[in-house]
């Protein structure tokens, strides 16, 4: 189903629930868009009509819940979704620019590394050779396990931000259970 379609059914079918106006719009890109703002200078709300019985029964005010219920529950999964994706980036955005930045430290002092082998025996000395490749390994090691360190700080924020994001999700599915709760009719 079209979701501008799936918007203009929604809108029309809380119309009658709610008193807010609709406005009818195109969008960037010539798409029909609903909005409950005006779209522009002189836009005109909507005229909805409805063919709705002026009472509704409780079959189809339960329905009715159950549709927004069902609805707000697939809106706190988007939302945990999206908190997701934001936190990811967030934490390891960064972490992806580093990694390359150390990465290409790698390759040089692997290049450097490479060099100090491959020099002639009576350009340095054993010793001094052993010493250069020495702390070239160093530093590689160093590059390695701070790398490592902030990958093990990136996981732990992320496994914190995913329980944030789960808590928001619960929480507003708590909302929701509770705005759209069926009283409990007479026992039998």
């Amino acid at each position: 189903m079209n979701a501008n379609f799936g918007m203009g059914l929604v809108l029309l079918l809380l119309a009658p629930v709610a008193s807010a106006q609709v406005y009818k719009c195109k969008g960037a890109s010539g798409e029909t868009v609903y909005s409950q703002d005006p779209c522009g200078a002189g836009s005109e709300p909507m005229k909805l009509r409805s063919n709705r019985a002026a009472s509704e029964s409780a079959g189809e005010a339960s329905n009715r819940a159950a549709v927004y219920r069902t609805t707000g529950m697939s809106d706190a999964g988007i939302a945990e979704r999206n908190c997701l994706q934001g936190e990811q980036t967030r934490i390891y955005g960064p972490l992806e620019a580093r990694t390359q930045a150390v990465n290409r430290q790698v390759a040089e002092l692997d290049r450097q590394l490479a060099d100090a082998r491959s020099a002639p025996a009576e350009a340095s000395s054993p010793l001094s050779t052993a010493t250069l490749e020495s702390g070239i390994r160093a530093q590689l090691s160093s590059l390695q396990q701070s790398l490592s360190s902030e990958r093990v700080a990136a996981d732990a924020q992320m496994s914190a931000a995913r329980e944030r994001c789960a808590s928001a999700r619960r929480e507003q599915e708590d909302r929701v259970n509770q705005q759209y709760a069926t009283p409990a009719g007479p026992s039998s």
